[in-house]
């Protein structure tokens, strides 16, 4: 009897348990998810965000017929890319694919690319509601997904107020330096100096990093960050004058103005705050011109830690809109501290040699 009644279960179940599944999952913005902060859009970019739609048949059956549809959220304008799956159109907010078939394991995926919203008062969610029909061997069947992300407001506020905040700053950088006469303490061999370290970071170092930084993946901020620190050790210890750190990298990015045509010129007071922030601890430290390797590896640490945070987490989101993964960017500025701490101790060694030659 018992024997019996599992063979009646297995006869009722056994239909079910062959039915194939189809799974359903999406990516936006397209991006490597390992660098970019995945589910984010910013409103108001003037380009399109990329989308992907996959799908997976995880049962053993061949599924057919299989028609998709994607709801947009928050009206947002849709396009579709160019793309080796066919039979992919929009209208209105629906996005619609069809496919003729999907064997057992298979996987297949479909582009479609939307404009955030031009405007938006404060953030909040959307959700990409994505469903899909398929037929196979026991008959027609549905499934759905759900994938929300974050609309932000375009920090446009933000983005002013960094251009007066940086504007203020090299104000007060300009005052300190005449109601000082900071500048009339530079010699000409000093100005010289700084000039030519400028030169050597600004435009043969930066050109090396922009030409092999993609040889060392996430490493190759390291091929910019330790020769910057060794040339601004040098400095120190040859100019040895109140705000020589600052007019370093003041003059490092007015080069990078010429040579690269960088348009750095209204941020340039946050640039100047790198070199603000080493004549600080230089006057900490009770005016130690990277004299002892533990003070000039400070000094790098410091400088170079907080040029990538200000990249990473100022300049990214507020100026270019474009948003890292938090552990990415964190990393990032791990890694040029980590370069600051190189560059310190080996600057510290050269600066010596250099500054005994000298004398």
């Amino acid at each position: 009897m018992k024997r019996i009644a599992i063979l009646i279960l297995l006869i009722f179940f056994l239909p079910q348990l062959a039915a194939a599944e189809l799974e359903i999952g999406m990516d936006i913005p397209l991006k490597n998810k390992e660098i970019y902060q995945e589910n984010r859009l910013v409103a108001g970019v003037s380009w399109y965000e990329r989308g992907q739609v996959v799908l997976t048949n995880t049962g053993d059956e061949t599924l057919r017929n299989i028609l998709v549809s994607v709801e947009v959220p928050l009206k947002m304008d849709i396009e579709i890319p160019v793309q080796a799956m066919k039979n992919i159109s929009a209208d209105n907010n629906i996005v619609t694919a069809r496919i003729g078939e999907l064997g057992p394991g298979e996987s297949i995926s479909f582009i479609f690319s939307v404009k955030p919203p031009e405007s938006i008062e404060f953030k909040k969610k959307g959700s990409f509601a994505i469903s899909a029909s398929y037929e196979d061997g026991t008959g027609t069947h549905s499934t759905s997904y759900t994938h929300t992300v974050e609309v932000v407001p375009p920090p446009s506020w933000i983005t002013y107020g960094t251009v007066l905040a940086s504007i203020c700053i090299i104000l007060l950088a300009f005052l300190i330096a005449w109601k000082f006469n900071v500048l009339e303490q530079f010699t000409t061999i000093d100005l010289i100096t700084i000039a030519l370290l400028a030169g050597l970071i600004g435009v043969v170092f930066r050109w090396f990093w922009q030409t092999f930084n993609d040889l060392l993946g996430p490493f190759g901020g390291l091929l910019f960050t330790i020769p910057t620190a060794v040339l601004m050790i040098i400095a120190l210890q040859l100019v040895r004058k109140p705000g020589t750190a600052t007019l370093l990298f003041t003059v490092v990015e007015l080069v990078a103005l010429v040579v690269w045509g960088s348009n750095i010129t209204i941020w340039m007071g946050w640039y100047m705050t790198e070199g603000i922030i080493v004549d600080i601890l230089v006057l900490l430290f009770k005016k130690d011109y990277a004299d002892r390797r533990s003070t000039a590896i400070i000094y790098c640490v410091a400088r170079s830690a907080y040029a990538y945070w200000m990249f990473y987490f100022f300049f990214a989101p507020a100026v270019w809109k474009v948003y890292y993964a938090p552990w990415y960017a964190w990393g990032e500025v791990g890694i040029a501290a980590i370069g600051g701490l190189i560059g310190g101790a080996i600057g510290y060694s050269i600066a010596k040699k250099v500054r005994g030659a000298m004398m």
